[in-house]
């Protein structure tokens, strides 16, 4: 499908090859760009990783398992790879919660939709997306793939400079690395896709005056696998997110084809309150207390997580921003280069994949001008990925804490029921987020004017409430007075 059309002078230069640069690749591709593709780390699909690689940095190895909503199948059904994804995801209808510390069995499911139980969010391995996404694009003809390369600079000229790496090694530029790489390429514009610590990002703020901010939670992640249990899913629901709320803290689960579970625990990395931080567990009987402590009911699921504890690695958790988002209209970033997120709300790769789907249409929009397509996007863009970025630090307050709330349930369920009956006037923050193409920072706007709505209508039904136990005690008293 990937259709020849004007632009076969046009090459475009993509550095990353995780999610988003294949999947921008592929919507260039299609229009008929020349598209090259450089990623500085050798085939995932050759090489086994080495155990010294940074494993927060890496673009396959971040996490197991993600959640694919509907701004992420959009993207995908641009380019003709929904069903072939779907084919191999696991659809997941709503949150099974666990807040009896006694029993393994969820003691509520909260649906994601309360009208429609056809939206639900699929699990989907990162390995295999990437995989299907990087084959569809090297059967491109337009499109070369390049690994081992690392991004040294961008000159002034708009010139990338990688350095080849050898094998089992690396070579960076730095900050201040002004040298000739070993490759040069001087393409019509350059599209950083390589994740939260891009060097195309670095590169911008050399170029020109850019605002830009990396900020760290308190809190990280270790992941934890739940083996398969005799063939069997060993949590009952399988078609659902399962979370472990803690008020201050939570551990979720994902489901996967082989019928394992992956298991992520976020917590302080440090020790608070009381409680360990993930970083102060280094020994099996560490790991042992906190998970007994915490999660006593998910221990009959993970018969190793003592030594599973230990080997797997404690991430950190960043916030990126950046403004603005392009050079000129010589160099643009997307995806996590230009907003990574806390994964709180499942949308760093539906983002990512919406940022490179708005493109698209607004290379359409401009047809074909490039030199007023990146600036647009640019500046349409950088308020949705801002605003997502604020929901999803939200939104992790909801899932440790609220998810567990008699009220929150309540709330869900009225919030559901204004939707069945003004399905476009009141949206719920979580459907507008997830099962629609709103902006996100129109999502928030929107959510706003609701909260406040059924804040105000709050007061006023406490107000007429006491109202009438006002009046019955008054009829009261004078009819006793008679």
């Amino acid at each position: 499908w990937c259709a020849m059309a004007d632009r076969q002078n046009e090459e475009i230069v993509i550095v990353g090859c995780g999610l988003a640069g294949c999947m921008m690749g592929m919507l260039l591709a299609k229009r008929g760009y020349d598209v090259k593709l450089f990623e500085r780390s050798p085939d995932w699909r050759i090489h086994k990783k080495n155990k010294n690689d940074d494993l927060h940095r890496d673009n396959i190895k971040r996490s197991i398992n993600l959640a694919l909503s509907h701004r992420g199948r959009c993207a995908l059904k641009r380019i003709g790879l929904e069903e072939t994804v779907l084919e191999f995801g696991i659809p997941m209808k709503g949150r099974a919660i666990h807040t009896k510390t006694d029993s393994p069995d969820a003691s509520a499911f909260q649906p994601y939709d309360e009208n429609d139980s056809k939206n639900c969010i699929y699990s989907v391995s990162r390995e295999k997306l990437n995989t299907v996404l990087l084959e569809s694009l090297e059967a491109c003809p337009n499109v070369k793939v390049f690994f081992n390369h690392s991004l040294m600079h961008i000159d002034k000229k708009g010139a990338a400079h990688f350095a080849v790496n050898e094998e089992g090694k690396k070579k960076r530029g730095t900050y201040n690395d002004y040298s000739q790489g070993d490759v040069k390429f001087t393409p019509r514009v350059i599209i950083g896709a390589d994740g939260a610590y891009s060097t195309v990002r670095e590169s911008m703020l050399r170029l020109q005056p850019t605002n830009f901010t990396r900020e760290y939670i308190t809190h990280g992640y270790k992941e934890l696998l739940i083996p398969a249990k005799n063939g069997k899913y060993a949590l009952n629901d399988h078609n659902a997110l399962h979370i472990w709320p803690r008020d201050d803290f939570m551990m979720i689960a994902l489901p996967n084809p082989d019928k394992s579970f992956t298991a992520t625990i976020f917590a302080p990395l440090r020790s608070e309150k009381g409680v360990a931080g993930l970083f102060d567990i280094k020994t099996k009987e560490k790991a042992e207390e906190y998970m007994k402590a915490h999660f006593p009911d998910s221990l009959e699921a993970i018969p190793n997580y003592q030594q599973q504890f230990l080997d797997n690695p404690t991430s950190p958790l960043v916030t990126v921003r950046v403004s603005p988002w392009n050079f000129k209209d010589k160099v643009v970033v997307l995806g996590d280069s230009a907003h990574a997120m806390v994964p709180f709300y499942g949308q760093g790769m539906n983002s990512a994949f919406e940022d490179c789907l708005v493109f698209d249409e607004v290379l359409q929009e401009c047809k074909g001008d490039l030199s007023k397509a990146v600036p647009n996007f640019a500046k349409k863009r950088e308020a949705s990925g801002n605003a997502i970025a604020k929901l999803s630090m939200g939104n992790y307050l909801e899932m440790r804490h609220h998810t567990g709330s008699t009220f929150f349930l309540l709330q869900k369920k009225l919030e559901g029921m204004l939707n069945f009956l003004f399905p476009n006037a009141w949206i719920p923050l979580y459907k507008m987020v997830t099962f629609t193409r709103i902006p996100y920072d129109e999502v928030i706007e929107r959510e706003e004017r609701q909260a406040n709505i059924l804040k105000r209508s709050t007061y006023a039904g406490m107000a007429a409430l006491a109202c009438v136990a006002a009046w019955l005690s008054r009829k009261a008293l004078i009819k006793s007075s008679l």
